[in-house]
């Protein structure tokens, strides 16, 4: 397996679950809060619904008062006989029967009370107010008001619900106020609500109650579908493993094998060749000695050595075999390391080639130390890897973090899922440092 499968192996199984689960969380509170917003607005609507729709069924009530009712008999009241008043004054008790109307009051054009079911009204003055202005003017006006024109009071200390209509009285330009029981709102509005809410909200809650199981069966199928694709990307990595590893074989028991034996024959031969030949001889033996060690580094990228605490020093040995070979001196440091798991060390082994990677492209360094070691005990037990060097280092513009640096932020992203952490940053006394501290619990 290559050093990076195990880690992609375990961050691909541990992010179906707390995925899923996170986002049917998400899909529940989302709907639990759709539920109560639509619940608010419902009932903030049927209220205003409700006020709309009482005041105009108190505005219609008080025209037909105004036309039929009492217009009628105004003239009467006003210039006519005993008998004409005392009519009038019994169609205003009839109205005054209807629970809903508390108090009845007719304005002249001055603003003058002419008559009043409350005849302590009867006479009073009050500057023409701008609801009796509109209805002089023809208007029907309704408004829930704190402050009414005159003096009168809802008994329960409600506001008034009062409405002005035009008063047709044979020629005078009158006003009829008639005041209601602020109730009529609270018992509209009851209504209304017994008639919206169950409908509104009633189709809501079902829509939720038919939404949350589609929910979760489609979160169980991509749970499957993950489990699925984990289990084929289980079944690739395993075979793509078995072919690495007979690849590295095929590469080490064919053509190094080969080309070691073609090595060992010309250094035997050498000595039985004519003198001026012994050179050409010398370099076809580097030759094939150079081929041996490029088909080693090749078997080594194709299928690592064992990363176990006992075989991740060796392979870091063995990492900076062609470093040296290039003339960079590497100076390897290892200590007694405590048992590692797979994904630990494979993020290690990672971890030092990219770095010396990075050293060999842009560092322009002449030297390099690599440090493998334990830190701490017992639960805080750490391995700590780190890969110095002595070349150009970040610059000033760097500022400590792997952002823009594509694989200096995924080797921080790797090292983070196993709960370690990264230094990077440049090396006292010049150069460029990273550090893993990497914590080395029981694997669960």
């Amino acid at each position: 397996m290559t050093a990076e499968d195990p880690y992609h192996r375990a961050w691909y199984r541990r992010r179906p679950a707390s995925r899923i689960g996170r986002e049917l969380t998400y899909f529940s509170v989302a709907a639990a809060l759709a539920l109560v917003a639509v619940s608010t607005a419902t009932v903030f609507i049927s209220e205003r619904i409700a006020r709309s729709n009482a005041l105009d069924e108190v505005e219609r009530t008080t025209v037909r008062i105004a036309t039929v009712a009492l217009g009628p008999l105004v003239p009467g009241y006003l210039n006519g006989t005993v008998a004409n008043r005392i009519e009038f004054e019994r169609a205003v008790a009839n109205r005054l029967r209807d629970p809903s109307i508390e108090s009845i009051i007719v304005w002249d054009d001055q603003g003058r009370v002419v008559y009043s079911s409350d005849r302590r009204l009867v006479g009073e003055q009050e500057p023409l107010g701008a609801e009796v202005r509109a209805a002089l003017a023809g208007r029907v006006v309704a408004e829930i008001d704190d402050s009414p024109d005159t003096t009168y009071r809802a008994p329960n200390g409600d506001p008034a619900l009062e409405v002005y209509a035009p008063l047709p009285a044979g020629g005078e330009n009158l006003v009829l106020e008639i005041y209601y029981d602020y109730d009529v709102i609270a018992r509209q509005a009851s209504r209304l609500r017994g008639e919206i809410l169950p409908m509104a909200l009633g189709g809501l809650v079902l829509l939720q109650a038919v939404q949350f199981p589609i929910a979760a069966s489609l979160a169980k199928r991509v749970r499957r579908n993950d489990a699925e694709r984990a289990a084929l990307a289980d079944a690739a990595l395993e075979s793509s493993e078995r072919e690495r590893r007979a690849i590295a074989a095929d590469l080490h028991d064919g053509p190094v094998q080969d080309l070691a034996g073609v090595s060992y024959a010309l250094s035997a031969l050498r000595n039985s060749v004519p003198e001026e030949r012994r050179a050409m001889v010398d370099r076809l033996a580097g030759v094939v000695r150079t081929a041996v060690a490029s088909l080693r580094r090749v078997m080594l990228d194709v299928y690592p050595p064992d990363l176990s605490a006992d075989g991740l020093p060796r392979a870091l040995d063995d990492l900076a075999l062609p470093l040296q070979e290039q003339g960079l001196g590497v100076d390897v440091q290892t200590g007694p390391l405590p048992p590692l798991g797979p994904q630990q060390a494979a993020v290690l082994y990672r971890t030092a080639k990219e770095t010396l990677a990075n050293v060999v492209h842009h560092a322009r360094a002449t030297r390099v130390w690599v440090t493998l070691e334990a830190e701490g005990a017992g639960p805080q037990t750490a391995v700590r890897l780190e890969v110095a060097d002595d070349g150009a280092g970040f610059g000033p513009a760097y500022r400590g973090s792997p952002e823009g640096h594509l694989g200096l932020k995924l080797l921080a992203e790797r090292v983070a899922a196993l709960g370690g952490r990264v230094e990077i940053g440049d090396r006292p006394g010049g150069g460029a440092r990273v550090a893993v501290h990497l914590p080395v619990a029981p694997e669960r």
